[in-house]
């Protein structure tokens, strides 16, 4: 579709490879305008920046820097930079996993799923640490050559995940669970002055049961997985008469 109008954009900061792998991959299926951040924004998540003002600058044809939070380059986009809604907005590559629990912390998918909210078909993409963005190309071709096909509901988006060797195939995963090790480790500074810094040495574990996003990714596929805004329990939410007795009702 030549006139297909599709907006990239990442964590990672503007000069990231996997970014550059997104668009010229992305180049292939209509014209492609990058916005993106002009340093590295990860695990910010959602963060809009409603405290502060914004800059953006172009810095070659269709491709601009903004110093905003990847959800602040997506409205950027779509109400600035952009005379009209784009048809795609595609998130990453991310230097990292986004399974299971990441997608809450990810700036990666809280791009997307910015995109979901302006009504527009999204998805994130994230990479092993130790692959290199170039080596999916023909994956994510794969996946940009059929996700029309396979509508989602209006607030859901795609997460994919590549794994760290050429991948078996493509399965469609749910959303897994992983373990935390972070770590909130106090520091001194030259003058003696306390600080912190937060995470630690020790990776990530990720549940591999079957049908989940890491479990794929771990057996050497692409995970595609829909994700979704509505984070309501349904589980509780179908308990009325237990809530009633409860809380009085």
């Amino acid at each position: 579709m030549a006139d297909r109008l599709i907006l990239v954009t990442n964590d990672d900061g503007i000069l990231a490879q996997g970014l550059e792998v997104l668009a010229s991959t992305a180049s292939k299926y209509g014209r492609v305008v990058v916005v993106a951040p002009d340093r590295n924004r990860s695990a910010i998540s959602s963060a809009m920046s409603v405290h502060n003002i914004l800059r953006v600058d172009q810095i070659a044809p269709d491709k601009y820097a903004c110093d905003g939070t990847p959800v602040d380059c997506v409205l950027m986009g779509t109400r600035h930079v952009l005379d009209r809604p784009p048809d795609w907005i595609l998130s990453g590559i991310n230097w990292g996993f986004n399974l299971a629990e990441d997608v809450l912390y990810s700036g990666t998918v809280g791009a997307a799923f910015e995109g979901c909210l302006q009504g527009i078909r999204s998805a994130a993409f994230s990479l092993h640490r130790s692959a290199g963005p170039d080596k999916v190309t023909k994956w994510l071709e794969r996946f940009l050559d059929n996700w029309e096909n396979f509508p989602l509901p209006p607030n859901s988006i795609w997460n994919i995940n590549f794994p760290e060797c050429e991948p078996k195939g493509i399965q469609m995963t749910a959303q897994g669970r992983r373990k935390y090790f972070d770590l909130m480790e106090q520091r001194v500074d030259p003058r003696g002055k306390p600080y912190f810094w937060v995470g630690g040495d020790r990776g990530p574990e990720y549940e591999t049961d079957e049908g989940t996003d890491a479990a794929a990714v771990m057996d050497g596929f692409v995970s595609v997985t829909p994700i979704q805004m509505n984070l309501t329990c349904k589980e509780s939410l179908a308990r009325h008469q237990d809530f009633n007795a409860v809380f009085g009702g």
